[in-house]
Parts: C-alpha cells; sequence; structure tokens
C-alpha cells in the first residue's frame, strides 16, 4: 500500500470503528437470517426422510406379511405363487416379485408361470446380506429395461433360525417422487432422495432424465464428512444453493433441499448495501481530502522505491536528498550508504572468486610440480633392471600413490571448472563400447582389476559426446566400484540401448561391495559427500569423483542415478545418455602398424624444478634419448641454438620468462633460420589444469599437452607420435 493510502486511511480513521461496527451488525443480522431459512430446510428435511423411511417401511411390511403365508410355510409353492400374483396387483409401485431359495436360485416369478425355470438372482450382495444377517435388506437403485430404474426390497423367510427364502419386491423410484410433490416446495428449492450410492432415486426438478444419476460434487462431499449437516455448494445445473442434508440411520438413504442462495442471501445483501453505501459516501469524502496532502511526499517516497530497485539490480542509485519530510531524507541517506557498500560487496565477492580460481590452479601445480617427479623416479626405478624386488615393489607402491593423488588434484579441478562453467567440450561420435574397453585396458595394465571378478556386456551403441569425458565418467565409476567392494568381489560392466526412436544408450555399473545407507543413495552425487569409513580411510577420497560423473554427465544431456538395496549389498550406478546412428567409416581406415623399437632423439627438458627436471631428464635418457636440461628460457634458448633439438619439453611456469613466451620465441627462430628447424616439435608440461591454459599453449604453437603428474609413456608415446622419421638434426 502506498504511502498516500495510509495517509487517506488516517484521515478517515475517525469513521472506521463506525463503518466496522455497521459491517458488524449488517453480518450478524444477514447471518441470523440465514440461519433461520437453513434451520426451517433442515426441518423439512427431517420430515421428508421420515416419509421416505415410512415408504419404505409400508412396502417391507406387505413383504413381511407375505413371507408369514401358510403356503409358504408349508412349501406349497403353487398356492404360495397365486398369492404372489395377487399381491403384485394390489401393491401400488411394485414392478416385480420373486421368491428365491437361500443359494440364490429363484423359484417364482409373479409375472411368469408357475414352473417357469428362472435361472438365479443377479444381484448378490443385497441378497447374501438378507441371507446371512437374516435381515430386510434395500437394493440400491439399478437400470431395468433400458432407461427404466428401480429399486428392491429383500425380506429373508427363516426357519429353524437359518434363511429358507427370500421374497424380493423392485419398486418405481415415482413412488419417493410422490411424497417430494407432497412437500410443495418453493419453486426455486430442488428436493432429492438419494439411495446409499448416492444416485437420486427421486427429485422435483428433472425428475425422469435425473434419476439414477450421481448427486452433485458439493452434496456427495458433505456427505462424506458427516452423515448429516448443511453446507453451500451447487446443483447438477450449477445453480448455488444452501442445502441442508439428512441420512438415515435405518435405510441408509439421503433426503436433501436445496434452497436457492439468491433468495437466501437477498435480504442480507440489502441490508449490506445500505451499509455499504453510507460508509462509501464517507470514505471518498475523507479520501479527497487526504489526497491534497499526500501529494507533498508521494513523489520522493515512489523515488526512493525507484532507488532501491535500483540496488538491487546492482545500477547506480541517486535517491532525492532534497524531501521537505525528515524521515524521507533519512531514508534517502541510508540507500545511499547501502548501494555504496553493495558493490563494495559485490566487488569483494568477484575478488575472492578470482583469488579462490587462482589458489585452487596454485594448488593443482605445485602438487603436480612433487607429483611428476616421483612419478618419474618410480618408472626408473622400474626400467632399471638391476634393481631388487623389494625397491620395485616400492616403486609400484610409489607410483601408485602418485597416480591416486594426481587424481584428486583432477577431480578437485574438473569440478571447480564445472562449477563454474570453464569446461570446454570437444563433442564428436563415441562408440561408447570402445570407452569401455579402453578405460578397463588401462585399469588393467595399471593392475587395479587383479582382484576382482570383471563381467563385461557392451552392445554396440553409439553416442555424441567429448571422449576423453566419457572415459573419464566410466572411470571414475568403475574406480569407484572397485574402491568399495572387497577383494575377490565382482564388478559388471553392461552398456544397453532401449531401443525406438530417440532410443537411449545405457551404462551400467554394478558390484556387490559395501553398498549405499538409505539416507546417502539420494545425495551420494553431492561435493564431498560419502559414506561412513573407518579410521584406516583405505576406501577414502575427497567425495568428489561422483560429484564429477553427475556434472560430466548433465553436460552431455544425460542422467544418472545410484540404486542400492542397502549396506553390504552392492550398488548399482546408470547413465543414461542419447544414442546417435553410427558414423560412416573413413576412406582408407585400416589397422596402425607396430612402431617398432624407440629411435633415438635428442630431447631438451626446460624445468625449474630440480627434481622434476632430474628425473624427467633420466626416464628419457633410459629410453634411449639424448637429453639436455635447462632451468629457465634463455638456458634453453641459448642450448636450442647451439645443439637444435628435435625435441622440447617446456614447463609453462617457469619465472622471468613462462613457457608461453619461450614458445613463441621458438617459432620465430624457426621460421627465420630457415625449414630445417621446422622440424623442432614443442610440448608444453604444466601442473595448471585448466582449460584457459590448455587455449594458450595452443595459441603458442605447440604440438602437444601434457599435465603433471607425468607418466613416461605418454611422454614416449608423444615422442614417436611427433618424430616418426629420424631428422637430420639428430646428432645420437
Amino acid at each position: 500500500m502506498r504511502l498516500r493510502s495510509h495517509l487517506q486511511i488516517l484521515t478517515v480513521g475517525t469513521l472506521l470503528p463506525v463503518v466496522v461496527f455497521g459491517l458488524a451488525a449488517a453480518a450478524v443480522i444477514a447471518e441470523r437470517e440465514r440461519d433461520l431459512v437453513v434451520q426451517g430446510g433442515g426441518e423439512r428435511t427431517l420430515a421428508l426422510l421420515t416419509a421416505v423411511d415410512a415408504t419404505l417401511d409400508g412396502h417391507i411390511e406387505s413383504l413381511r406379511a407375505l413371507a408369514g403365508s401358510s403356503a409358504l410355510a408349508q412349501d406349497d409353492l403353487a398356492t404360495f405363487h397365486v398369492e404372489m400374483v395377487r399381491a403384485l396387483q394390489v401393491q401400488v409401485g411394485w414392478q416385480t416379485f420373486q421368491l428365491a431359495r437361500a443359494d440364490g436360485v429363484l423359484l417364482l416369478d409373479a409375472e411368469q408361470p408357475f414352473g417357469t425355470a428362472l435361472g438365479r438372482v443377479r444381484e448378490r450382495p443385497s441378497f447374501d446380506a438378507a441371507v446371512r444377517e437374516r435381515r430386510t435388506t434395500i437394493r440400491d437403485l439399478y437400470p431395468e429395461n433400458g432407461n427404466t430404474y428401480l429399486f428392491g426390497l429383500r425380506v429373508p423367510v427363516v426357519r429353524q433360525n437359518s434363511t429358507r427364502y427370500v421374497l424380493s419386491a423392485s419398486v418405481d423410484p415415482s413412488e419417493m417422487h410422490k411424497i417430494l410433490e407432497r412437500q410443495r416446495l418453493p419453486a426455486d428449492w430442488v428436493g432429492v432422495v438419494l439411495d446409499t450410492n448416492n444416485r437420486i432415486v427421486a427429485r422435483t426438478q428433472g425428475s425422469e432424465e435425473m434419476v439414477g444419476r450421481l448427486a452433485s460434487v458439493s452434496l456427495r462431499h458433505a456427505l462424506s464428512r458427516a452423515p448429516e449437516g448443511w453446507f453451500r455448494g451447487a446443483t447438477l445445473e450449477g445453480v448455488e444453493v444452501y442445502t441442508p442434508y439428512t441420512r438415515s440411520a435405518h435405510s441408509g438413504w439421503t433426503v436433501a433441499i436445496g434452497m436457492g442462495a439468491d433468495r437466501v442471501d437477498s435480504r442480507a445483501a440489502d441490508i449490506g448495501w445500505i451499509f455499504a453505501a453510507g460508509a462509501i459516501a464517507s470514505i471518498l469524502a475523507a479520501f479527497l481530502l487526504a489526497n491534497g496532502l499526500s501529494r507533498r511526499i508521494a513523489g520522493p517516497i515512489s523515488s526512493l522505491a525507484t532507488a532501491a530497485r535500483s540496488i538491487g539490480r546492482g545500477e547506480p542509485v541517486d535517491p532525492p536528498t532534497t524531501s521537505g519530510v525528515r524521515e524521507v531524507r533519512e531514508v534517502s541517506y541510508v540507500l545511499a550508504r547501502a548501494a555504496k557498500e553493495v558493490r563494495e560487496r559485490e566487488a569483494a565477492l568477484q575478488t575472492a572468486d578470482r583469488a579462490k580460481d587462482e589458489f585452487i590452479a596454485m594448488l593443482g601445480h605445485e602438487l603436480r610440480n612433487p607429483l611428476s617427479a616421483l612419478m618419474s623416479a618410480a618408472e626408473i626405478l622400474h626400467l632399471d633392471e638391476s634393481s631388487g624386488p623389494v625397491v620395485s615393489r616400492a616403486a609400484g607402491v610409489v607410483e601408485r600413490q602418485v597416480r591416486h593423488m594426481g587424481r584428486l588434484v583432477d577431480d578437485l579441478l574438473d569440478v571447480s571448472r564445472l562449477t563454474t562453467g570453464k569446461v570446454q567440450m570437444e563433442f564428436s561420435p563415441v562408440h561408447l563400447g570402445d570407452a569401455v574397453q579402453s578405460v578397463l585396458d588401462t585399469f588393467d595394465a595399471a593392475g587395479r582389476l587383479s582382484e576382482h571378478e570383471i563381467d563385461t556386456d557392451v552392445a554396440e551403441l553409439w553416442v555424441r559426446a567429448d571422449r576423453s569425458r566419457i572415459e573419464q565418467i566410466i572411470s571414475n565409476l568403475l574406480g569407484n566400484a572397485l574402491k568399495y567392494t572387497p577383494a575377490g568381489g565382482r564388478v559388471s560392466i553392461r552398456v544397453r540401448g532401449t531401443g525406438g526412436d530417440g532410443g537411449e544408450a545405457v551404462l551400467e555399473v554394478e558390484d556387490t561391495g559395501a553398498g549405499l545407507e538409505p539416507e546417502l543413495a539420494p545425495r551420494v552425487f553431492d561435493s564431498f559427500v560419502q559414506g561412513d569409513h573407518s579410521l584406516d580411510r583405505q576406501s577414502g577420497g575427497l567425495g568428489l569423483g561422483l560429484t564429477l560423473v553427475k556434472r560430466l554427465v548433465d553436460r552431455h544431456g544425460g542422467t544418472v542415478e545410484a540404486h542400492s538395496e542397502g549396506p553390504d549389498r552392492g550398488a548399482l550406478f546408470t547413465v543414461r545418455l542419447p544414442t546417435i546412428e553410427p558414423p560412416a567409416p573413413a576412406p582408407g581406415d585400416s589397422a596402425t602398424p607396430d612402431p617398432g623399437p624407440i629411435r633415438a632423439r635428442r630431447i631438451l627438458v626446460i624445468e625449474d624444478n630440480d627434481d622434476v627436471r632430474e628425473t624427467l631428464t633420466g626416464a628419457l635418457e633410459s629410453l634411449g634419448h639424448d637429453v639436455l636440461s635447462a632451468r629457465d628460457g634463455e638456458s634453453g634458448l641459448a642450448l636450442i641454438r647451439e645443439h637444435q633439438p628435435d625435441m622440447a619439453v617446456i614447463d609453462i611456469g617457469l619465472p622471468r620468462m613462462d613457457g608461453f613466451e619461450i614458445a613463441r620465441r621458438i617459432r620465430t627462430m624457426a621460421d627465420d633460420v630457415g625449414d630445417h628447424r621446422v622440424t623442432l616439435r614443442l610440448v608444453a608440461l604444466t601442473g595448471y589444469s585448466r582449460e584457459e591454459t590448455r587455449a594458450r599453449a595452443e595459441a603458442a604453437r605447440f604440438d602437444r599437452w601434457l599435465t603433471k603428474p607425468v607418466a613416461i609413456k605418454d611422454l614416449a608415446r608423444i615422442v614417436e607420435e611427433l618424430l616418426p622419421e629420424p631428422t637430420s638434426s639428430s646428432s645420437t
């Protein structure tokens, strides 16, 4: 509400108590008038229900009198059939009259000749109740011969405390309509009689068409809440009515009378209009008086609101400062102060966000340098055939732990980049089965599958995806399954399709391991969420692997879900991705030839970390290459000019002159010197695993990219890829 409205309300404040009192009095009078009308309708409803029950009892008493027939007592069915025919002729409203045995076989029908085969009773619930409970039952409304409806009465004939026969009469609902007509209800009232199924037996308006239909929704809802009462609702024609209703405890039938709401409310409306007219006239005069007073401050208040919205949108604000109202000036000052603080806080948050990204990147870089040195040292120990089994096992331990640390760092950095949307995806057709096999081969080569039983069932399916990220999804799920499955357990990997148009490729990784707690399953893909671990933390980690899976799957337009029957009952992770048609084979596809033995190359390593530089140098030398090394860019450029190596492995994060600048100078040098220098290949080596760093490396014309820690086999593979034939500059 605007300030102007508040001033107007204040101006007319003296009138408000009178207006409220008058409206309250009008409401009380209207309520009393309505209650009196509804109360009268309720009394008529009760009287009508009494008449309905009396009519039903009359028919029942007639049946009971016939049940006491001496002919029936002597099982003289022929004589009793004559009595039935006579009763059907004299009983008003009876349409059929039948006698059946307790097992449901029909013996006599007043409308059929004696001895006619009649079959069995068709409607069993009320019949069986009469037999079982030895009491009179009422059969609810049912259709007969098309659109004709009847209701039934059943009276058991009891002999020696058991039911021998059941007498049944079908009655025309028009008998109930006659009762309604005798009530002479007002023209805008609607009287209705319902059976226990809430179907209309008789109705004052549209009687013939309405028989057999369900009662109005509002009446059915009221009956479901209480057996008697009143409510405001609508008839089947949609007319608003007040409806008192009563359900008979004797027969279970209901009588309701709908009274036109317009008629009930009309008197209350008249009283309300009188009071409303006086109140409106008084308030209008007060509003005119308050309007003139409010204009002086309404403008500045609107300006304050505009300024507040601008603060929320981060836009510059200019709140008014010359208002004649002191409170407005105070609010203007506070808004200006708040806008300044919001701008300062946003700047601080942006700075903190940049600092966080830089810290994570620096953390990855600082962790990768020692990890790279450890990885290279472990691989050198493996290559040394003279080392004993103890050294070999120790080197294996170091290598496995370094790889584990590398995966933790990669998960941390990948989750950070995915969260901020900084991961660039390169989509292409990917054979999902090949990706699964590639991951399995990698795990097998690392000895990570040796203690488990691995089952695979892979269908031929293609998806559009980033190949490296798909393998990362598979690797994280497989690693998670192996981590939480004890030695000797089984891990199953399945790839199947759902078929049909718009089918899906379904990747399932299932294990027989530790399973998931029920409360953990919905949160297993959240960051830093893990199950309970013992203090040894043998199955530990950062809790980011599955978070990374979820976000990568989302980026591929798929879904992932986890399921487990409980602790120690294994887990199933299911990834669903849209499938594509298999791509056409590229012309000239053939098997890749065996590269043969490693050929010696002259390689320059430029790395400022002494341990990393020395271990890389030693590892490359152990492969038979001639290796030069430098700890900064100037020294590295001098060695290139002097020795003309075939390849340079350059760390990006060098002091004074970074790897990008070194690469640019080498390319310029190659362009100036001539074609014999173009064969120099450049490999970027960095601990900064960020997309922008990769893009800068490509812009600096690096041929390949390696993230620390570096596996010697990866570096050896790159050497063979970039230098397939010996070059004239090699001096080895």
